[in-house]
């Protein structure tokens, strides 16, 4: 990497052979860190630390690694984060920067939410064309998905929840910006603060049957089984006959999970397609269950329908 700092490559845009190298050279210190079953630099190890302590500053000038890095809003995929993975444009104040950049938002993971958003905005209108207009977003930070396609369908009611206001107050200005809610509109989306926490202690906030479709894409990662069950049980319950529940998650089966782990600080709760089909498992009028893979293979979404 100082090499490649230094060198006039980092003026133009990464090359597969440079890309490939540092791959190469990352999947060779996960394998050497860690154990034939279990590679990876441990948690809080000598070797994860001395991993931040002279290569991190280098991958932390992407400015979208830095911020996972810093969590300056308390955790790293805030909704300013994922808005620069969305927008896939490098941002920096030297080449290198630039170019870490470039490289960064190329990676699986990030190239997977962005596949995760695409696939949902085709669910939303698929959903549409079904019938359904109710939709609840659950972590729903910006909406990203909804907002694609805004202008092209309405619901009559959009309910987004998530824990930061900024993430809100972002969303309800991407709605503004698309022109999809006129005065006689605003009534429409219901912008909703709070934790799950506060969805699964308070019986009124979603009433049973209440929601048409209801998806939560980034939460998942980070919730145990025991409460994920109870989370999933809790938006089942809300979701009306013939309504679709879709839930995402990532897989730890890709090597940049070892990479966010040790450079950004960033630890997930990964499913297999097994253990979100379990998620669904004994619920009521469950008429069919499948899981969904995005194309890079880090992500799955589970997609459960219920009998009408």
């Amino acid at each position: 990497m100082a090499e490649l700092e230094n060198s006039a490559r980092v003026r133009s845009a990464p090359t597969q052979a440079d890309v490939l190298q540092l791959e190469a050279l990352l999947v060779d210190l996960w394998r050497l860190g860690g154990t034939p079953g279990a590679p990876g630099l441990a948690r809080a190890s000598p070797e994860q630390a001395r991993f931040r302590a002279e290569a991190g500053p280098r991958f932390w000038s992407s400015a979208v690694l830095r911020r996972c890095w810093e969590k300056p809003r308390g955790y790293a995929g805030d909704f300013l984060m994922m808005e620069a993975l969305y927008r896939h444009t490098p941002t920096g104040e030297t080449p290198f920067e630039r170019w870490m950049d470039a490289w960064a938002l190329e990676l699986p993971g990030f190239q997977a939410v962005r596949n995760r958003r695409d696939l949902l905005s085709q669910m939303l209108r698929e959903e549409h064309a079904r019938g359904a207009r109710r939709v609840m977003n659950v972590a729903s930070g910006s909406a990203p998905e909804l907002v694609a396609v805004a202008r092209e369908i309405s619901f009559d009611t959009v309910t987004l929840l998530d824990q930061d206001q900024g993430a809100l107050d972002a969303a309800l200005a991407h709605f503004n910006r698309v022109g999809a809610l006129p005065a006689t509109r605003h009534e429409a989306l219901r912008l909703w603060c709070g934790s799950v926490l506060e969805l699964l202690r308070n019986r009124s906030e979603l009433p049973a049957g209440s929601q048409d479709f209801i998806y939560s894409i980034g939460l998942y990662d980070y919730l145990t089984e025991r409460f994920a069950r109870r989370l999933t049980e809790k938006l089942w319950n809300g979701l009306a006959p013939g309504g679709q529940l879709v839930l995402g998650n990532f897989n730890g089966h890709h090597p940049m999970h070892h990479f966010t782990e040790s450079a950004l600080d960033w630890y997930l709760v990964y499913r297999d397609p097994e253990d979100l089909l379990r998620l669904v498992d004994g619920l009521p009028g469950v008429e069919r269950a499948q899981v969904r893979t995005e194309d890079t293979g880090c992500l799955h979404l589970l997609v459960a329908r219920k009998a009408g």
